[in-house]
């Protein structure tokens, strides 16, 4: 399904459910005596994490989650997420049951995977945190798994961006954190009473060393040099550059323009032991495939669509640096030793950068910029989007050569 149909659906439909579910919650909880009420001494049988739009994201919450894991140990930790999902989400130590996947594809998808979760928590006592800020659809699946406890957060005297009063827990969305500090200081709040008063009142640290770091062994790394030898005898892989010259349709303004890739490709391949690999998902394979051609078809190999999810955090592993708009692949690749070069536009570092401490980012941080955030739902009215245009070749070739220049 269309990001903008999915952003309309939230906004006609989320408002009034929203309004309803507040209001049937408030009745339910009047009715409720007071032990029947969950109390936070105890461990909830489950914790589950709701994040459904953008993969990247799921990756920068694994601080939260290792939060989450250590200090309950006695619940089990669950995610709800659509379904690209999955093999992310194993990657970062979750059992297949313990992943719920929703298919965001159509309405009709959607309601038969709600009922489905709904039955997987039935008579369990629940904990939900709502990792999307102000996303009406995470925020009524909270209550409708029966969590008791609903942390996510809340506008308070903010204009606009209504969700009721469906949350137990209410967190300020403070935009001058990263997002892994905000998810994090979500699980922290785990603990806290059920309150109306703005949360969390405590210093969140810097997650970069929390980061998920994935390991991968060096059979699967040599498995991968030998299929990319088998499939491309002719060329050397001595250093291997990768570029993602393609962003996800939830904000196509975050896209470099695509000749300005090709230019870069055909430069960085004046180094003669440079090799272009192009990563993608499956439907931007034939783009990339036209990618490659005018690059160089002899240098320039065209992965897009060609590995797992594994597989692509092992040919970050073997490969020497990464060049890419800002999406997935930022966030992916900061699980690795990976040199990053990611080029920002109209969102800002300060909340998605990539916490690698081997990254380098290129924003030219314009007065138009950043232009989309949490409160308009990722949505710009910009059709120019100058903060990526402006990025010449030359700015990124220069921070590339300073990364190639260490290998020599």
């Amino acid at each position: 399904m269309h990001p903008d149909i999915m952003r309309f659906i939230d906004r006609w439909a989320g408002i009034p459910l929203c309004f309803a579910t507040s209001v049937f919650s408030r009745i339910k909880l009047a009715l409720k005596t007071k032990s029947e009420n969950f109390s936070m001494e105890d461990s909830p049988e489950i914790i589950v994490f709701i994040g459904l739009a953008e993969i990247g994201a799921l990756v920068v919450a694994y601080p939260a989650i290792q939060e989450a894991r250590e200090r309950y140990t006695n619940s089990r930790i669950c995610f709800i997420t659509g379904s690209a999902g999955l093999q992310t989400l194993e990657l970062m130590g979750f059992e297949k049951e313990e992943i719920l996947l929703m298919s965001m594809s159509s309405l009709s998808g959607i309601f038969l995977d709600i009922i489905k979760i709904r039955k997987k928590f039935t008579g369990k006592s629940v904990s939900a945190v709502v990792l999307e800020p102000f996303t009406r659809i995470s925020a009524l699946l909270s209550v409708w798994i029966g969590a008791s406890q609903r942390i996510g957060f809340y506008r308070f005297y903010n204009e606009g961006i209504y969700i009721g009063n469906i949350l137990t827990h209410r967190l300020v969305y403070n935009s001058h954190l990263h997002a892994s500090q905000t998810y994090f200081a979500l699980a922290k709040a785990l603990s806290e009473p059920a309150s109306t008063q703005p949360l969390l009142k405590e210093k969140i640290p810097s997650q970069i060393r929390n980061r998920l770091k994935i390991t991968i062994q060096e059979d699967d790394q040599k498995a991968l040099q030998n299929r990319l030898k088998l499939k491309y005898p002719e060329i050397e892989f001595e250093k291997i550059i990768l570029l993602n010259a393609n962003a996800s349709d939830i904000v196509p303004l975050r896209k470099w323009p695509m000749d300005r890739f090709v230019e870069l490709g055909k430069k960085l391949l004046e180094n003669l032991s440079v090799t272009i690999i192009l990563t993608g998902s499956p439907e931007e394979k034939n783009v990339c495939e036209d990618l490659a051609n005018q690059i160089n078809p002899d240098r320039t190999v065209n992965f897009a669509g060609e590995t797992s999810f594994k597989e692509l955090i092992s040919l970050y592993s073997i490969s020497d640096l990464l060049i890419t708009n800002d999406s997935g692949p930022v966030h992916f690749a900061s699980t690795t030793d990976i040199s990053i070069l990611a080029l920002f536009g109209p969102e800002t570092t300060k909340i998605f950068g990539p916490m690698s401490p081997n990254a380098t980012v290129i924003s030219l941080e314009l007065a138009c910029s950043p232009c989309i955030s949490v409160f308009n739902q990722k949505k710009s009215s910009c059709n120019d989007n100058q903060c990526m245009k402006q990025i010449s070749v030359q700015m990124v070739l220069s921070e590339a050569q300073k990364i190639l220049g260490k290998w020599n």
